[in-house]
């Protein structure tokens, strides 16, 4: 194959493997940030974006600020460092004159495709200190080009974003063949601790690196640990949350409180289901050969333990949404598949058929790149973003969001808008009075737009309308994009809608 043109090539990307994979990781990275927009769940854009953009704005779309809560305020649970950041940005973008919204979202996505460069990179150090440079240059395009990645690496995930200071952290925990020195523990401690900023469950993969250290008799180490993880969160959440709040770890109190609180709320899912995730996300059957070497080598300690600990603690807990797994997935691919490696390679049966394996390997990247393309490209909650640019321009007061059908309305990313003082009102109930609804509000609030969620019975629905409110002019129509379609057809519960816009003729003295 050398001797090929394209073997040759192969060969000398494999001799600047670090160089190579950093831009064949970057290629998918940079075409998600540009192409792919909109937001993947409600956290990502309404807890981060949302909030910062209503910050720069002087307003709290969230109302977490204490001077904006009333006599009581109380913290609500939320982690402040990263919107932090993208208030900082937005702010700088507010001084420059830059305010077009989807252009300072290419700008975040940007940002993001090369922090998560971060996993691609010490990933392959890891892999390679774990196997050889071969297996090590084979995990490199898997966190490179796998499916999901680069989608996922564009987004405001907290899940994704902590991935970086953790794939730092186990790096600088077996850096070192003879390994780890204090200094380097530290550095260790550190990343954990910044990750936990970021993500407060993150602490059970700091824990598990702790008493990994311990279970090794290595009890200076998991001081040193201890304190370098326990830097960052005191001087960034404790100091920030000082500054707020006038008292330490606020946030994070209410946070552990909420969830605990609330742990069946939302989810109450079976004790495997992660597994089940991790058995389908890296395509099967090439999952189960990344499942069976992670469970198989429980080694090294340092990095396996975190990694299980935080598995075992999301197992254990009720609330389980498929993208809490994700922190830990670029982890579990590289321990389980260096570990399946040196498993194949001194394994009589699988020698005798590598046939089959370069067979799962062939589908498992056609998929995979069946996939990728897509997705890539996937503008996610299309119809959500492009119905308020729509209004961007217009002079909007208030809107009438009418969901009779599913009874069961999504927010409206008012980012896009770029008003955040509108008065929102939802009609879910068939038997509503349209015009004593839209009269609760003064003149100067009352709605002059009606957004229309489905198509589900869309004439009799406006007909109503018109006839509470008078004749009103189509603005225009959002539909859902090809990812929203397929994830629906999927699993009906992540829904999907067709939005309509009106305009609403104010009649004056009304």
């Amino acid at each position: 194959m050398t001797g090929t043109p394209l073997g040759a090539q192969l060969a000398r990307m494999k001799q600047r493997p670090l160089y190579w994979l950093t831009v064949i990781a970057l290629v998918p990275r940079l075409l998600a940030a540009i192409f792919s927009g909109g937001y993947f769940a409600h956290d990502d854009h309404f807890l981060m974006i949302e909030a910062a953009q209503s910050w720069v704005d002087g307003f709290d779309y969230n109302n977490w600020l204490p001077w904006n809560q009333g006599a009581n305020p109380a913290p609500t649970g939320h982690m402040m460092l990263y919107p932090g950041l993208h208030y900082l940005l937005f702010k700088l973008c507010a001084l420059a004159g830059f305010t077009d919204p989807e252009g300072k979202m290419v700008l975040v996505r940007l940002l993001h495709a090369l922090w998560s460069l971060i996993t691609v990179r010490t990933g392959y150090r890891l892999a390679l200190r774990l196997s050889n440079p071969e297996t090590a240059w084979r995990t490199g395009l898997l966190l490179a080009l796998f499916y999901f990645m680069p989608f996922l690496a564009v987004r405001n995930l907290v899940e994704m974003v902590s991935i970086p200071p953790l794939m730092l952290c186990a790096w600088w925990l077996v850096r070192r063949e003879e390994g780890p020195s204090a200094k380097h523990l530290f550095i260790a401690g550190l990343f954990a601790g910044l990750a936990v900023d970021l993500r407060f469950q993150t602490l059970f993969f700091g824990a598990g690196a702790g008493l990994a250290l311990l279970l090794l008799r290595k009890w200076r180490g998991a001081v040193v640990f201890g304190l370098g993880m326990a830097a960052p969160v005191v001087l960034v959440q404790a100091g920030i949350d000082l500054v707020i709040w006038g008292r330490p770890f606020a946030e994070m109190t209410e946070y552990v409180r909420y969830n605990l609180a609330n742990s069946t709320t939302y989810f109450n899912q079976p004790w495997y289901n992660y597994l089940l995730v991790l058995a389908g996300i890296y395509i099967p059957p090439f999952s189960l050969a990344v499942l069976f070497g992670f469970f198989k080598r429980a080694r090294p300690l340092t990095i396996w333990l975190p990694v299980f600990a935080f598995l075992f603690f999301h197992s254990l807990f009720p609330n389980k949404q498929e993208r809490f797994i994700l922190t830990i997935v670029p982890l579990v691919l590289v321990l389980g598949f260096t570990a399946w490696e040196e498993f194949r390679m001194r394994s009589a049966w699988w020698q005798r058929h590598l046939r089959l394996w370069k067979g799962i390997m062939a589908w498992t990247w056609a998929f995979n790149m069946l996939l990728l393309v897509p997705l890539t490209f996937s503008f996610s909650k299309r119809e959500r973003v492009e119905a308020m640019l729509m209004l961007r321009n217009r002079a909007v007061q208030g809107v009438i969001i009418e969901d009779t059908d599913e009874q069961d309305p999504p927010m409206l990313p008012l980012y896009y808008l770029g008003k955040w003082d509108i008065a929102q009102q939802f009609l879910t109930d068939p038997a509503t009075d349209i015009r004593a609804l839209a009269d609760q509000l003064p003149a100067d609030r009352r709605a002059n737009v009606a957004v229309f969620i489905g198509t589900e019975h869309l004439p009799q629905r406006v007909q109503r309308m018109e006839a509470a409110l008078g004749p009103m002019q189509l603005i225009g129509q959002a539909k859902p994009g090809l990812l929203d379609r397929v994830v629906h057809w999927l699993n009906p519960v992540n829904r999907n809608v067709t939005i309509t816009l009106y305009a609403i003729r104010t009649e004056p003295g009304r």
